[in-house]
Order: C-alpha cells, then structure tokens, then sequence
C-alpha cells in the first residue's frame, strides 16, 4: 500500500513542477511585454510633451519671425519628434498585439483546465454521494487491524486535501480568467487610441514635410547658405563628442574584448547606404568658401527615402537631432566603438533597442542639409574619429 502512494504522490509532484515551470515561463514573456509598455508609455508621454513645445515655438517664428533658417530648423526638429513618437507607437501597437496574443493563450489554457477541475470535481461529488451512508471514521475502524486503519485515515485525509485543492483551484482560475479577459479588453482599447494618434502623427509628418520643402527653396536662394551649414556642422561636432563622452563613461572589464571582436571586422562593415562618395574624411578645403573644414566621416549621395543599414549590429543608444547633422542615430557596438549616421529621414527604430547588422534603421533624407540629398557616416572609438572606408566592405 505505501509503495504505490509514494508513485502516486511523485507523480503529482511532476505534474506540479512541471506546470509551474511552463506558468513561470509564460509569466516572465508576459512581465517582459508589460514592461516594455510601460516603459514606453513614459517615453511616449514625454516625447507628447516635448513636441507640443516645440509646436508652439514654431508657430510664434511662423508669426513673428521671417527666418528662413530658424523656421527649418525649428520645422526639422519637429520632423524628428514627430518620426521618433511614431516609432514608439508602432512598436507600442506590435508589443500590444503580442501580449494580447500571450494573454488569449493563457485564458485558452485556463478555461481548458477550469472545464477539467470542474469536470474532476463532478466526479469526485458523485463518489462521495454514493459513499455518504459509511463515514470515513466507521469505515477506517471496519479495517482488519489498527496499520490498516491508520492508512485508511491517511487516505481520506489525502482525498479531503485533494477536494479542497480542486474547489481552491477552480475558485483561482475563474478570478485569473475574469482579469485575463479584462487585460484583453483594455489592451484592445490602448490599440485604438494609439491608432487613432497614430493617424495624426501621419498627417502631421505630412503637413511639416510641405513646409519644409518650401522653407528649404527659400533658404536655397539666400546667399552664403552653404557657408552657415557648414559653420553649424563644426559646432555640432564638438556636441557629438561631448555625447559620446557620456556614452563612454561606465566602461567595464568586457570592453577590450569587445574592441577586439569589433576590431576583427575592419573591411568587413556593411555600407551603411549605396552612393557616391561626395566628401570623404579629413580636411576638406571648400572651393567655392576657401574655407578648411574636417569632415568627421563620409558623405554619401543618395536619393531621398532610399533604406539605411546598421554598418555593424549593435544598441541604438542615442537618436536625436542637430542643426548640422538633422536627424541622427549612434549606434553602440560594444567596446568603445560608435557609428553615427546623420540627415535622416523615417526614423525605425528606438533607443534601446539591438540592431542586427543590415537591419534597416532609417531612410536618406536632407534635414540637416541645405544641399541634395545625404547620408553623412561616422565611425568613432570613444570620441576619437576614425576613417571609415577602410573598415568598410
């Protein structure tokens, strides 16, 4: 008799491991989606706040102002905003839609497991009925000597804990499949406001793109405008420097293996987009200026809206804009080392998040730029600035 018990009670142990193990497995893909929401949820509400400023510094230069270059820049700055709350809200919709998904599976599991419990339970009343005229007690003294009593009241008392079990479980399960089906209602209705925003980040986009292409023709007919782009890229250099100084500071023991294995792909970097190279790295002497400016990385000519490659995969770690760069991203590669590409346009993706080399992070765009169309490419090893065509395939 004890033999048996024993398999019997190892085996319920195995099927309460196990159910634990898939439950936490499920339960961390489920705290790791809510978290990312509500992550982003913060960051969307910031990035809310800090475009509504920027749209009514823009109306006062609209009204007061007949600054050309002020009001694209401010226009563009806008753009930026406007690109990166969008990202958010796409990604914000897709972890939305997964967790709706993670969230119907675990109450599809939990109305398959209450309909057996319930089923269990039916089972186990009618036992009982039938057993109701002989009590557990006269029935355990009824035994042929006192061992076998004794394991008789064992038994019942392992199938009065199993009752209460099954009553405890069912009672759980309707409380977890009434808050599921509440989660998924509020889900739903997150995905239709953040539509809804959505839709008006859009038109938005839009609306600033008209004028900016309208600013930027009145800009292009003013004298020396080529000369103040490039005064404003030297100034933001020492900007991008100073970030990629605070990026750098919390360096750890994993950082010179990382140079390592970053150094080992020189010449074998994905071209971030194809083109023709207008300014390469150095010095450069303006002809037209006679001025001698240092170009940090590599200009590449390419037609607006073309796609942008990650060099190397990697962390987005900064996305932002500034006046001589327009809308930038660095990516982080581990190590010490950064790529920077800059005048973009539709930005895809968010601080944060891990690139794989390739992945499309962008499209050619002219924000930043009074001329035609650009990627401008930067490679750097902490705030040292490095020649990115021998690294490149």
């Amino acid at each position: 008799m004890t033999k048996p018990l024993t398999i019997i009670a190892i085996a319920i142990l195995f099927i309460i491991l196990i159910d634990v193990n898939i439950s936490s497995a499920d339960e961390k893909t489920a705290i790791g989606l809510e978290n990312a929401i509500s992550n982003r949820k913060g960051e969307l509400e910031s990035i809310q706040s800090e475009l509504k400023q920027k749209q009514q510094r823009l109306s006062t230069l609209e009204n007061e102002e007949k600054d050309y270059i002020g009001n694209l820049y401010a226009i563009e700055e806008q753009l930026n905003l406007n690109n990166r709350l969008l990202t958010k809200t796409k990604n914000q919709i897709k972890d939305l839609n997964r967790l709706i998904e993670e969230l119907k599976t675990k109450l599809e599991n939990n109305e398959s497991e209450l309909t057996y419990q319930e089923k269990v339970l039916v089972e186990r009343l009618v036992w009982i009925y039938k057993r109701s005229r002989v009590s557990p007690l006269l029935n355990a003294l009824s035994a042929g000597s006192p061992l076998m009593s004794a394991r008789r009241l064992y038994m019942f008392s392992l199938l009065n804990g199993y009752d209460k079990k099954i009553i405890s479980d069912i009672e759980e399960l309707n409380q977890q499949i009434i808050t599921e089906k509440a989660a998924i209602v509020e889900r739903i209705e997150s995905i239709k406001k953040l539509n809804r925003e959505q839709k008006i980040q859009n038109r938005q986009i839009q609306l600033n793109r008209k004028k900016r292409k309208h600013l930027l023709k009145e800009v292009r007919a003013q004298k020396n405008v080529e000369l103040t782009a490039i005064e404003q890229l030297n100034k933001d250099q020492d900007r991008i420097s100073a970030i990629i100084d605070i990026l750098s500071e919390h360096k750890t023991a994993l950082d010179k293996e990382s140079a390592k294995t970053f150094l080992r792909l020189k010449g074998k970097l994905v071209w971030p987009v194809r083109g023709k190279i207008i300014r390469r790295f150095g010095k450069i002497t303006d002809k037209k200026y006679y001025t001698v400016i240092l170009n940090p990385g590599i200009d590449i000519k390419a037609s607006a809206g073309v796609p942008v490659y990650a060099a190397s995969s990697g962390e987005a770690v900064y996305i932002s804009w500034l006046r001589g760069y327009g809308s930038f991203i660095i990516l982080g590669h581990g190590g010490g080392y950064y790529t920077l590409y800059a005048h973009l346009d539709d930005i895809l993706v968010e601080i944060g998040q891990f690139i794989a080399a390739g992945e499309i992070i962008a499209a050619v765009g002219e924000t930043g730029s009074f001329s035609d169309s650009i990627l401008h490419f930067e490679l750097r090893f902490g705030k040292e600035q490095l020649d990115p065509l021998p690294w490149l395939r």
